[in-house]
């Protein structure tokens, strides 16, 4: 089959602007959503969908290192648009110690042989024996080494020229679902971020679920063992934010400095189902937002609420950016960078422009990719992709990326659940030498069905790829590292039976 990733040079995709009504069970409605064709396997989603907080049992296994596209007459569920983007998060570029890097995050010589053209997109085996892989990011200034990131609660150094899991940690903290073998739970180490400055400055941060004591989220910063920088001294742990979680699902989080140094969190709407807990339009809780803070303490005390009716946690000593978009503006909490999301299992800056993209998990019919930006109102509670959610009286005429007459900015791509999807699981932006021309193509996939897809937005039209690939496997997370890589980490068994392998993909040409 010829990947349709080739489409893009030919110009052959059209731009659209979806609408319709939401569907009940998925299906499309009145929509330009299309079912892509060839699915993988099927399976309870990691970041459940439909609200429930315990997702039925299922067993399905998979397993492929390499696959070809989909069929080029397949538009992959994704829609596109004309828009006018507001500015990005401010962008900056990336420097190590050891190598320079240019305005997208590459480290300076190419480790690859180059590849011109449009070549099929495959998965390439990186590693594999890891529990639950949720992350895999490159070490800032030797990016050949992965930190993959467990959902069992550990983060492993996989080495150059390494395809297992080591048996020794970098860093390990005590968290819910640690030996549950169900990886449908959305408890445990969701998280992890190196410092900007690292490894001058020695500190790495980690968001996840601790194994006792109230359902929270802890947002926690370790500094390195100074007689072991393959280690953390378990010892240093500072607590930056603890929130608490009022239900089981839809906990996020996702951490990430951004181009600006600053630490962006990604916060569920608090669990349930249909925004249970009406976080989604509360400007005044931090559930359903994409937070922003600085690590360091500045002496204030900061007393976050996670919802209405949670916990007063803290207080706690971090800094609010004087430049945030709601400082100062009544009816708002002073971290929030954007709001309106429903549950941001994963995200990522794209180096090279400054935009976050986050893949927002949908309620029961609709996955969306949205361009983040400060101030933004993504729309959770009353719309799920782009449509009306919950009876809501909402304008869906808006094309994709702009801001609708209700003041809430549509995403740029969304997908149905019709061939066995369920759970949007977001990558990064390409930028790897290998080959030059998928430079700036952003990849995501959906858990149940493997696939994988792409897109290309310049700032103001949304250009679909479709389907690149089946990866026959259940994606849980992504990565990256500073040679432009992008990886996508999987899992080849769910519920109801033990977790055989937890697998980290680097997206290459296939040959």
């Amino acid at each position: 089959m010829t990947t349709k990733i080739a489409l893009l040079a030919l110009g052959l995709i059209a731009a659209g602007c979806p609408n319709g009504q939401p569907s009940s069970d998925g299906g499309s409605s009145g929509s330009t959503s299309t079912d892509p064709g060839t699915t993988g396997t099927t399976g309870t989603p990691p970041q459940p969908d439909t609200g429930d907080t315990a997702p039925d049992p299922d067993t399905t296994q998979g397993t492929s290192t390499s696959s070809s596209s989909g069929d080029p007459d397949s538009t992959g569920g994704t829609t596109s648009g004309n828009s006018s983007s507001g500015d990005p998060s401010t962008s900056g570029d990336s420097s190590g110690e050891e190598e320079s890097s240019d305005s997208s995050g590459n480290m300076g010589a190419c480790p690859y042989n180059e590849v011109m053209g449009m070549p099929d997109v495959q998965l390439q085996l990186v590693g594999e024996g890891f529990d639950r892989p949720v992350l895999a990011l490159g070490h800032p200034t030797e990016p050949d080494r992965l930190f993959v990131v467990e959902q069992g609660g550990d983060v492993r150094i996989l080495e150059p020229g390494q395809n297992m899991a080591p048996a020794a940690a970098f860093l390990s903290v005590a968290v819910l679902g640690a030996n549950n073998n169900s990886i449908g739970a959305e408890f445990g180490l969701l998280g992890f971020a190196f410092h900007p400055d690292f490894p001058v400055d020695p500190r790495v941060y980690v968001n996840y679920n601790p194994s006792t004591g109230a359902l929270r989220t802890v947002v926690s910063e370790f500094t390195l063992n100074p007689a072991n920088p393959d280690q953390v001294d378990p010892a240093s742990e500072r607590i930056i934010v603890e929130l608490e979680q009022p239900a089981g699902n839809h906990n996020g989080g996702m951490i990430e400095f951004g181009p600006d140094d600053y630490l962006y969190i990604g916060m569920g709407d608090g669990g349930g189902g249909g925004d249970t807990f009406e976080t989604g339009r509360n400007p005044a809780v931090l559930h359903a937002k994409m937070l922003r803070i600085g690590v360091e303490p500045d002496g204030n005390p900061d007393n976050p609420q996670a919802c209405v009716g949670c916990s007063q946690l803290g207080p706690f000593d971090y800094t609010i950016p004087a430049d945030n978009p709601f400082v100062g503006v009544a009816g708002f909490a002073p971290e929030i960078y954007a709001w309106g999301l429903r549950n941001p299992w994963r995200f990522s800056h794209d180096p090279a422009t400054g935009w976050l993209y986050a893949a927002d998990v949908g309620q029961n019919a609709w996955e969306e990719v949205s361009i983040v930006g400060a101030g933004t109102d993504q729309g959770w509670s009353d719309m799920e992709g782009f449509h009306c959610f919950g009876g809501a009286n909402c304008d869906i005429g808006a094309p994709a990326g702009q801001v609708n007459v209700d003041g809430m900015t549509m995403p740029i791509a969304e997908y149905n659940h019709a061939g066995g999807r369920c759970s949007i699981t977001g990558a990064a932006v390409y930028h790897s030498c290998e080959v030059p021309a998928w430079d700036g193509i952003y990849f995501y996939s959906d858990f149940c069905s493997g696939q994988v897809f792409g897109l290309i937005w310049d700032g103001v039209n949304v250009n679909p790829l479709g389907e690149l690939f089946d990866s026959n496997e259940l994606p849980l997370g992504f990565g990256h590292n500073a040679h432009g890589d992008v990886f996508i980490t999987t899992v080849d068994a769910i519920l109801g039976g033990p977790i055989f392998d937890g697998l980290v993909y680097r997206v290459a040409p296939a040959p």
